[in-house]
């Protein structure tokens, strides 16, 4: 959904690309696949790139424990993005299943479902 309405804006996405250099007028990048260099005309870089979650909120609330049942609260976790940087898919999921975990024991990483790992023969 996301991906199709920037492209209906007109952007151009480049996908699949590493960048190595910020130039003068342009950026370096470099595939991903096939490590086949290019570069990119730009006015303006702005990189978009920390991977270190941000829990602050979830660390201000952690000290003032002490006033959660007068606030109707019974549990505080940190989820998505918050806890660990990641694609969008990844953080609608984090939310989803806090939801359906919600003031429930931490399942931790193991998969409630089964899933087939696919791959292509050479």
């Amino acid at each position: 959904m996301i991906q199709r309405r920037l492209l209906e804006l007109g952007v151009t996405l480049h996908l699949n690309r590493a960048v190595g250099a910020v130039l003068a007028g342009g950026v370096e990048v470099e595939c991903t696949y096939t490590g086949r260099l290019g570069v990119l005309d730009c006015d303006a870089v702005v990189m978009v790139t920390s991977r270190v979650g941000q829990d602050g909120l979830y660390q201000d609330l952690r000290a003032r424990e002490a006033e959660w049942a007068e606030a109707g609260l019974r549990s505080v976790r940190v989820i998505g993005d918050a806890e660990a940087p990641a694609p969008i898919a990844w953080a609608t999921y984090a939310g989803r299943r806090y939801a359906e975990e919600m003031d429930s024991a931490d399942i931790g990483d193991a998969l409630p479902f089964r899933r087939q790992v696919v791959g292509v023969a050479d």
